[in-house]
């Protein structure tokens, strides 16, 4: 299960995978396990801290905080994404042994519940809000609309265009025609000195599993990491990965590393191992 380390200054942070970068060597004067139910006000939904140890004015370290509102966000973006497409509600999880990343939230090796309707394996906090009723969508489908997965690698549709009204054109008609055939969409958009990488499976109708989403982020930073190194590179590479987990973004690249990294991306995206 993810964990929860305590520091000397009454600052709770994630540990592990999710751990805060903030903490460097700062001594853990406690441990727990991240129980983010326990943890949760039943009524307002607001995240706390153990009452047990620590003082009264404990609190989450604020980039820790981010990090679990990033994590209920992409919850939340799921479950509405996947209401849409299947008429199962209220269903029953079972517990399972297993060391996996939430299939939804991507919480680190907390995919204890697992439903066959779903065929989905997440963490507890996940699974309890997928049967409230507080998330549902207006009109829920009869059927399961889900689409099945692949057994082969899906060519990514692929457009790169320089920014102005021409390459908007081309982007619009690539768009629409990975949306019509179920494929991934991998793009390269050229400004003057920079350019930004845009990839999007949502025409496939599945999302980046958890696994694929870290193999993302570090290619994210080893970009960020370059950019850094090379004196020539004036702006700053932001990055996005939408919290459905259909789509990211890398900005202001230059244009010859923007298409080995739009190439990386593509490899990833064109592997439904990937999706989920």
């Amino acid at each position: 299960m993810a964990e929860m380390g305590l520091t000397p200054t009454d600052r709770w942070h994630l540990l592990g995978r999710h751990a805060c970068h903030h903490l460097g060597s700062t001594e853990i004067i406690e441990t727990r396990t991240f129980d983010e139910l326990a943890l949760t006000h039943p009524e307002w939904g607001t995240l706390g801290v153990p009452g047990d140890v620590s003082g009264p004015d404990a609190k989450w370290c604020s980039h820790c905080k981010d990090t679990i509102e990033q994590m209920r966000s992409r919850r939340y973006d799921v479950i509405v994404s996947l209401k849409r497409q299947v008429p199962y509600r209220d269903v029953s999880w079972t517990t399972v042994d297993s060391n996996d990343d939430c299939a939804w939230c991507g919480k680190a090796s907390s995919a204890t519940q697992y439903n066959d309707d779903l065929d989905e394996r997440v963490c507890p906090a996940c699974a309890r809000k997928y049967n409230s009723p507080s998330i549902e969508v207006r009109t829920p489908p009869e059927t399961d609309r889900r689409q099945e997965t692949p057994n082969s690698e899906v060519d990514p549709i692929r457009c790169t265009h320089s920014s102005g009204e021409a390459g908007s054109s081309d982007r619009e008609q690539a768009r629409q025609r990975a949306a019509e055939e179920g494929r991934p969409y991998v793009e390269v958009k050229v400004k003057q000195k920079y350019a930004d990488v845009v990839c999007d499976i949502g025409g496939t109708g599945h999302r980046f599993t958890p696994t694929a989403v870290r193999e993302i982020e570090a290619l994210q930073a080893e970009q960020q990491e370059k950019a850094d190194t090379d004196q020539d590179h004036k702006s700053h590479v932001g990055t996005d990965i939408h919290p459905a987990g259909t789509h990211v973004q890398t900005r202001s690249l230059l244009p010859d590393e923007a298409k080995r990294h739009a190439a990386d991306l593509a490899a990833i995206a064109a592997d439904p191992e990937n999706w989920q």
